[in-house]
């Protein structure tokens, strides 16, 4: 009966109603694990599965692909039907020569032109848990000028000495407990990170515990930083400012953190309430050094009283 239930789309709490056990709840914790690593190995990006006592449960959370907009025609057409509009431009604002095939030309415009992409017609764009935000860059010459503005909480600028600065607006909760806008916080790489006639790629991550700016996937500025991230007030926007950025823009790609289905564990199972709370994978698949200190042990107790460990391996390997 199980078997069919699992076939017929009963939910896992539904199904945790039939107590299967000590195997099972070993199973079950062990494959969510398992599948929550394979995910981090697959996407090339960190995931991690959140342990709550209280409700003997367990959820995956993974970065996933939320948009991608390469420029390879006129209709700016991106992933998830999600497409762009071009403001400001004479003429044609594409270049032939993109970092893949075309490129977003802003030499093409003048100041302030603009490519505006309406990202409100999907609720998977929400930055709150974390996210990834990556884009190649070509300019022509240095000036300072706004580059990348997603939903004003998230800016990523060129300087005049070759550096790039980024932006991102933090959430607080005020006196009654209600979430607002707080702290903007700035990071800002080395000078050079930016070359005429040669492309970068250029990404800024947030996890929750981390923002890093990379280029090249070499981190060039980074700081903790738990708050969550306040929710975007607009769309996605490439170009615009003040001053023209000269140069083009390509293979924007913007990720974020989503919750995986939840495990509850059987009625005969809980988690040892001094466990661990918390295991996060790496892009490789392995333990998060910088979070993990060595193996993670997860203990479970039955109503018999007896025990079972499930050990997280450094390189990410489940013994069950």
């Amino acid at each position: 009966m199980a078997l069919i239930g699992i076939v017929l789309g009963v939910g896992l709490g539904s199904f945790a109603s039939f107590d299967p056990g000590r195997g099972a709840a070993r199973g079950l914790v062990a494959n969510a694990l398992r599948q929550t690593r394979n995910t981090a190995i697959e996407r090339g990006a960190p995931a991690r599965i959140l342990i709550d006592h209280r409700r003997k449960a367990v959820r995956s959370e993974a970065f996933t692909v939320a948009g991608t907009w390469r420029f390879e025609d006129q209709s700016l057409a991106g992933a998830r039907g999600v497409d762009g509009v071009a403001d400001g431009f004479p003429g044609p604002f594409l270049s032939e020569d993109g970092y893949v095939g075309k490129a977003l030309d802003l030499d093409l415009g003048p100041r302030g032109a603009k490519v505006q992409i309406d990202l409100s017609s999907d609720p998977i764009f929400n930055l709150a848990k974390g996210f990834r935000l990556s884009v190649m860059l070509r300019p022509v010459s240095f000036v300072n000028a706004d580059v990348v503005d997603l939903g004003k909480v998230v800016k990523v600028k060129a300087q005049s000495d070759g550096s790039v600065t980024f932006e991102l607006t933090t959430q607080r909760e005020d006196g009654l407990g209600q979430p607002v806008k707080g702290e903007t916080i700035s990071l800002r790489s080395g000078g050079g990170v930016l070359e005429p006639g040669h492309w970068t790629g250029i990404e800024l991550r947030y996890d929750g515990r981390r923002v890093v700016a990379l280029a090249d996937g070499v981190p060039v500025a980074e700081r903790e930083e738990t708050r969550p991230i306040w929710g975007l007030e607009g769309g996605l926007v490439l170009g615009g400012g003040r001053q023209r950025f000269p140069g083009r823009v390509d293979d924007v790609v913007l990720s974020v953190i989503t919750v995986g289905d939840e495990v509850i564990l059987p009625k005969s199972a809980d988690f040892l309430a001094t466990g661990p709370t918390e295991v996060r994978f790496d892009e490789s698949g392995a333990l998060d050094p910088v979070f993990h200190a060595g193996p993670v042990g997860i203990e479970l107790i039955f109503d018999d009283g007896r025990t079972d460990l499930i050990t997280v391996r450094a390189l990410g390997t489940v013994d069950a």
